[in-house]
C-alpha cells in the first residue's frame, strides 16, 4: 500500500515537473501519465479490496468482482479528474501564470478527453493482466 502511495505521488509530481520544464506539450507525456494513473489507482484499489473485503463482506470477492469494482473504480476516478481538469481549465489558469510564470494547459477537446479516459482504463487493465499472471 504505501509502495502504490509513492508512486501516486511520482506520477503527480512528475506531472508537474512535466507542466514546469513546457514536456507536456508532447502527445504522449499526456498519455503516460493517464496510463500510469489509472495503473497505479488500479493497484491503490486492489490493496484496498485484499485489505477490506473479508471485514466488509464477510466472504471473499471473486475475481471477476473484483476486476469489475477496480475498472469501474478507475473509471470513475478517470471521469472525476476530467471534470476537475475542465475547472482547472476555468479558474487557474490565469492565477498559475501570474504566480509562477507557467503557462498551463489543463483540458483539451473531446478527442482528448476520451483518449484521456481510454489510458486510465488501460492501465488499469494492464495492472489486472498483470496481477492474473
Amino acid at each position: 500500500m504505501k509502495k502504490t502511495i509513492f508512486a501516486l505521488i511520482i506520477v503527480f509530481v512528475t506531472n508537474f515537473v512535466g507542466m514546469y520544464f513546457s514536456v507536456d506539450s508532447f502527445w504522449w507525456f499526456d498519455m503516460s501519465i493517464h496510463f500510469l494513473g489509472g495503473f497505479f489507482m488500479a493497484m491503490l484499489m486492489f490493496h484496498y479490496l485484499k485489505i477490506n473485503e473479508l471485514r466488509i463482506a464477510n466472504c471473499e470477492l471473486g475475481k471477476i468482482k473484483k476486476y469489475l469494482i477496480i475498472l469501474g473504480a478507475v473509471s470513475f476516478i478517470g471521469v472525476v479528474w476530467e471534470f476537475a481538469e475542465y475547472l482547472a481549465s476555468q479558474t487557474l489558469i490565469e492565477p498559475i501564470y501570474n504566480s509562477f510564470s507557467i503557462r498551463a494547459y489543463f483540458i483539451g477537446d473531446l478527442d482528448d478527453t476520451i483518449n484521456d479516459l481510454l489510458m486510465d482504463i488501460l492501465g488499469a487493465l494492464s495492472f489486472m493482466f498483470i496481477k492474473r499472471r
